[in-house]
């Protein structure tokens, strides 16, 4: 799965164990092992663009997870510079379509430099239960006279 400033990738190899991974700016190498029968895995790839290696990371706490930076933010077409792998697919799990991308979910607090909204000043408590007040005459049933009860 792609963002614009990064590319997330899954090796699916449960109980991975001797991981090495190597990353260049243009490319990636991989080598463990796993599965039930502890089989050795490899792979590299030359990517589409380059990374930025030292702020990419990556673990192996269920199966290996990559996080791959890239250098420049952008859409890649693919992840490799040349044709496609039969045993690469995108990771649904985490894909973002480029809308939701924008919309990060909920309330996002980034950018806010530690602005604490946990005190409220007395005269904005008033202020609040005064509001209330008034909203709490809007549930009581009003008389409303038809014409049959006028005449």
């Amino acid at each position: 799965a792609q963002r614009r400033d990064s590319v997330y990738l899954t090796v699916d190899i449960k109980d991975a164990a001797d991981v090495r991974v190597q990353l260049e700016e243009a490319s990636l190498e991989f080598s463990g092992r796993g599965g039930d029968d502890s089989a050795p895995y490899a792979f590299s790839l030359e990517l589409f663009a380059p990374i930025r290696r030292e702020a990419s990371k990556w673990s192996t706490k269920r199966c290996p997870e990559l996080f791959l930076r890239k250098g420049e933010e952008g859409t890649w077409p693919r992840l490799q510079k040349s044709g496609k792998l039969p045993w690469l697919k995108v990771d649904w799990g985490k894909w973002a379509d480029s809308d939701e991308e924008d919309e990060k979910g909920g309330f996002d607090t980034e950018g806010m430099d530690g602005v604490d909204f946990s005190g409220v000043t007395q005269e904005e408590a008033e202020v609040s239960e005064d509001r209330d007040s008034i909203l709490a005459d809007l549930d009581e049933d009003i008389a409303v006279e038809t014409e049959d009860e006028a005449d």
